[in-house]
């Protein structure tokens, strides 16, 4: 689609994930000059427009729970001309936060959008945690609910791919008990309030280090857990590989390519997997 004249220019903002100190010179010059604001939490943004002296500026919420009409009136502004930097709680915008939706809408209507690269916690965790980095995988928050959870962890737990996860601080013990089930005692890497006065690292087996929690976490927290080892996994049921035929296919693989993946993934030979195969 054409981009349209003479409108304004939505500006992805990344901000700082908790120090204030991280903020770009170009995400100051961004926020001075932009005709508005839209912004995940508007308190939050003012603190950072006064931390740096940033004068009266016209914000406007947009979070979860903004509807459509939100959206329509965020891309009023732009075709008015007038330029609108959005910006989230902390970090990058559309990560993990509504921020796509908005995106998505300008561009298909030809609005014209750019980026101001900022912090993010996901992957500053990643680099923390000593984990390849080659090939990673974000998954976000995990399923609140511990069947869907452990059937979330299950479709991942065979994957090569460093793990990244969010999560609150009163679901982590429970949700790293999950990952010790499904997952094995792999090496994790717990990381709390990035960039802040108590940032604090936890590595280990997933073992050692729910040992060393409990419930009384607070704060950000990012989980990064090693991938799949390589190793194919021996003990299974016929069951649980059927179930994991289906869920590759279900998100849009042949069954030759989900078959594929799963000789990756389980020591099972080729006449059994067949075998199972023909039953869905």
């Amino acid at each position: 689609m054409e981009i349209k004249e003479n409108s304004g220019t939505l500006l992805v903002c990344g901000t700082p994930i908790g120090n204030l100190e991280d903020a770009s010179f170009r995400l100051i010059s961004t926020l001075k000059k932009a005709d508005l604001i839209a912004a995940e939490d508007t308190r939050t943004a003012r603190k950072l427009l006064d931390r740096y002296q940033i004068g009266k500026k016209k914000l406007l919420s947009y979070h979860d729970f903004s509807g459509q009409d939100k959206i329509l009136a965020i891309a009023g502004y732009l075709e008015q001309g007038k330029d609108v930097a959005l910006v989230t709680e902390s970090g990058m915008p559309a990560i993990q936060d509504p921020g796509y939706k908005l995106i998505r809408h300008c561009l298909q209507q030809g609005l014209p959008v750019t980026v101001i690269p900022g912090p993010n916690a996901a992957l500053a965790a990643l680099v923390l945690s000593g984990f390849p980095t080659d090939s990673f995988l974000f998954v976000g928050f995990a399923p609140k609910t511990k069947v869907k959870r452990r059937n979330r962890l299950q479709q991942l737990k065979g994957l090569p791919f460093t793990l990244i996860f969010y999560e609150s601080p009163h679901r982590t013990l429970d949700f790293l008990k999950d990952l010790y089930q499904v997952c094995g005692d792999r090496q994790v890497c717990i990381a709390r309030e990035l960039t802040k006065i108590y940032e604090q690292t936890i590595r280990g087996n997933l073992s050692q280090v729910i040992s060393q929690l409990d419930q009384k976490l607070k704060g950000e927290i990012v989980i990064v857990a090693e991938g799949h080892s390589g190793d194919a996994i021996k003990e299974y049921s016929l069951e649980e590989i059927k179930q994991r035929l289906m869920d590759l296919m279900s998100e849009g693989l042949s069954k030759k390519s989900a078959m594929k993946i799963i000789r990756g993934q389980y020591d099972i030979d080729r006449q059994t997997l067949y075998n199972i195969s023909t039953k869905i």
